[in-house]
């Protein structure tokens, strides 16, 4: 019981430093607790650094000038955290049945910074970013277009969270810091290609935007979809990519 309240507090002080700062709302910060609280209480400090890891550089990015387009949302709301979060989260609820836990938390993670590092990255680095399907020019920030900068991001990303797991958590050691750095490299590329195939694609018919959910900032109207697979918005797409990661590395992990 001690060792709950511990985690569910650190994970909430986390949270509410989150909110206070403006990357999460109330309810992605609720959200932030809950994840956290599964992380650190059954994973331990070594997955909650890298859960720590993964919010402060994604928050630190996104509050970088040039940041604007499409997948500019404001602050993180639940579904956000969950998107990115809940694979690790329930990877760390599964310690004590699955010896593949603690791979398949970090590959989660991995994939998670990798996709969010190349399209904050991505889209402030003037290169023209092009469908990864077609190649032909998108603009900045649109779901399925890849840039070099952005690519280079990704990796980087992804190798951040492999090393730092590797250094922290005995379970995965050197080779297993690899694994996470190649899924979590994998599931960016994913989160690409459902994005340029079947992501939902939503417009508004009253301001002409065209968010990547239905529910878009600054304006009350709801947006429709035009194309893609209802249901399968971004963050959906997100939690497949971590998804992917986690399964990914667990299974490099087992060769």
């Amino acid at each position: 019981m001690p060792e709950a309240v511990l985690a569910i507090s650190a994970a909430a002080a986390v949270a509410a430093a989150g909110w206070k700062l403006g990357a999460l709302d109330r309810d992605g910060a609720i959200a932030a607790t809950a994840v956290g609280g599964c992380v650190l209480g059954f994973g331990g400090w070594g997955p909650a650094v890298l859960l720590v890891l993964f919010f402060v550089s994604a928050s630190g990015l996104s509050a970088l000038p040039g940041g604007k387009g499409p997948k500019s949302r404001g602050h993180r709301n639940a579904r956000q955290v969950l998107a990115n979060g809940s694979a690790a989260a329930l990877a760390a609820v599964a310690t004590g049945a699955w010896n593949g836990w603690a791979l398949a938390l970090a590959g989660a993670l991995a994939a998670a910074t990798a996709d969010t590092w190349a399209t904050e990255i991505g889209v402030r680095s003037g290169a023209t970013p092009r469908s990864i399907l077609t190649l032909e020019p998108r603009r900045a920030g649109t779901s399925g277009a890849v840039s070099w900068p952005g690519t280079l991001a990704s990796a980087a990303g992804a190798a951040a969270i492999g090393a730092v797991s590797a250094w922290l958590i005995p379970e995965i050691g050197i080779a297993g810091g690899a694994a996470v750095a190649a899924a979590g490299v994998a599931g960016s590329l994913v989160d690409s290609l459902l994005g340029a195939s079947l992501q939902a694609v939503y417009r508004c018919p009253a301001c002409g935007a065209t968010p990547e959910v239905s529910n878009h900032l600054g304006c009350p109207a709801r947006a429709r979809r035009t194309a893609g697979v209802p249901g399968l918005d971004n963050d959906a797409v997100n939690w497949l990519a971590t998804v992917v990661g986690a399964l990914g590395t667990w299974g490099l992990g087992r060769l």
